[in-house]
């Protein structure tokens, strides 16, 4: 079972209940969120795939994660959003205010329990990004990535995988061809 699924039916049911549930289709290539924009907002990816970026001063656009299928994204906080998010597909999302989700985990027992299990999984997911960013070499993450999601891998362009490995085109190109020697 993924996070969300626990959470995402609460927070449709409570949105359906305000009259605030209204998922919205987005196409291929939809800027969803810009980095330094107004944040406040949860996005509840209902189908689709969407990347999160960060750009860097440089304009250099590095992938933080990818968001398939069915998912949350967005920032809890009144504050500049810190990374951008692209639809890589056509997707369906749901936007919810910030505030009114806070409301929510405030006050209701079962959206608190599913926040808390949420977050939980959030930060067990980005303790092992930043391991594999830190002790992993580029060809030991690809490999990771091949193993664990080879059915997100093909919904992927190319350049957004090399992007997520932290390396260049030409070196992903160069980490593919080692592998495929390898593998004979």
């Amino acid at each position: 079972m993924l996070a969300a699924d626990q959470i995402i039916p609460l927070l449709r049911d409570r949105a359906e209940q305000a009259g605030r549930w209204q998922p919205q289709p987005h196409a291929k290539g939809a800027v969803l969120l810009s980095q330094g924009a107004p944040g406040g907002r949860l996005f509840v990816l209902l189908r689709g795939l969407v990347k999160l970026t960060y750009l860097s001063p440089a304009g250099d656009e590095w992938i933080k994660s990818f968001v398939a299928d069915q998912g949350l994204f967005g920032d809890l906080e009144d504050a500049p959003q810190r990374f951008g998010a692209v639809a890589l597909e056509d997707s369906q999302i749901a936007v919810l205010p910030a505030a009114w989700v806070n409301g929510l985990i405030a006050t209701d027992q079962a959206v608190v329990g599913a926040a808390v299990a949420f977050s939980r999984w959030l930060a067990d997911r980005k303790q092992a990004r930043e391991e594999a960013l830190l002790c992993a070499t580029p060809v030991q993450r690809y490999q990771r990535l091949l193993d664990s999601a080879p059915a997100l891998l093909a919904r992927l362009p190319q350049q957004d995988i090399a992007r997520y490995l932290r390396v260049t085109p030409i070196g992903f190109s160069r980490i593919k061809r080692r592998l495929r020697a390898r593998a004979g």
